[in-house]
């Protein structure tokens, strides 16, 4: 086993449930927004959240994997990049788009119909390109996976929240409408809250290790941005959009990744290395381009570029 699968990460099991229930609420604050209305803007204008879906989807996993064969030194560091890309957005782009004078309206689209896909796809898209490496698929099929302990970490973190979004916002809606900015400023508090205890509960751990990881992470990041960007650049989406796409397409449900790796990757510290260091990463760069979006007015025109 490699010396980061072997770290003393300072997690306990009573943790790793905290984490999962979390991670919940934050998929909760996500679904209040998901309506029927929602689905009618994307059929009704399906470019900006259809390349971004096809991004967040589709080529991102494909480019993690990429580095992850290119650059990972570790199987588990590898299957780290995969788990992170292979996530929905979350909470924290929506918050950001509006910072950096983003569509929230498309950021909020994306985020709550790919959380929706999450249920089926992230478990799918995963398994998929882990097994495509030869080094990831040779851990994965020494793992033994609990199916029951699959569907009940599946059910708080995605099916439950989900669902009960849904169904608040559906049978609710004056209630939903006057919770749901409360919820989601929490939700981004949550995020924060839970990359903080894991960086300080951990934090030699993480710097005994970030020589290894931080670099694939930091190229992913960065590739994960470009391609958001020249994608919505490309298909001729209007700035807000642009901003908009390239928020949702970089920035994933990391809390969702890192209770994931917890949950099923105990005995390799390098996934959850991985998606916790993807975290700070996170938080660091996205107020970063944030603000200096949010100092960049939009065009006048509104097809001209930025």
């Amino acid at each position: 086993m490699e010396p980061i699968d072997q770290a003393l990460f300072n997690f306990s099991p009573r943790a790793g449930l905290a984490v999962a229930v979390m991670v919940g609420f934050l998929v909760f604050a996500v679904a209040l927004d998901l309506t029927r209305g929602q689905f009618r803007r994307v059929l009704k204008s399906p470019r900006a959240p259809g390349v971004g879906l096809l991004a967040q989807y589709l080529i991102l996993p494909a480019a993690a994997f990429g580095i992850g064969m290119l650059m990972a030194s570790t199987p588990s560091i590898a299957l780290g990049l995969l788990l992170v890309a292979c996530c929905p957005a979350g909470a924290l782009s929506n918050y950001l788009t509006g910072v950096a004078r983003g569509s929230v309206a498309t950021s909020v689209s994306m985020t709550a119909i790919s959380t929706l896909f999450s249920i089926v796809v992230t478990p799918f898209l995963f398994a998929f390109w882990a097994s495509m490496n030869p080094a990831t698929s040779a851990v994965i099929a020494r793992i033994e996976i609990d199916p029951q302990r699959v569907v009940m970490v599946l059910l708080i973190m995605l099916v439950v929240p989900v669902a009960a979004g849904m169904i608040i916002r559906a049978r609710r809606p004056d209630t939903a409408e006057k919770i749901r900015l409360w919820v989601r400023r929490i939700a981004g508090l949550v995020f924060a809250v839970v990359v903080a205890v894991l960086l300080l509960g951990n934090i030699s751990v993480l710097g005994s290790f970030a020589g290894i990881a931080l670099p694939p992470v930091l190229v992913t990041f960065a590739i994960a941005v470009l391609l958001g960007w020249g994608l919505a650049r490309a298909s001729g989406l209007v700035a807000a959009d642009r901003r908009a796409v390239t928020l949702e397409v970089a920035f994933q449900n990391v809390a969702l990744a890192i209770g994931l790796a917890v949950a099923f990757f105990p005995d390799l510290a390098g996934v959850a290395i991985t998606s916790i260091l993807w975290g700070v990463v996170h938080l660091s760069a996205g107020f970063a381009i944030a603000a200096m979006w949010m100092r960049m007015p939009l065009p006048g025109n509104p097809q001209a570029a930025e």
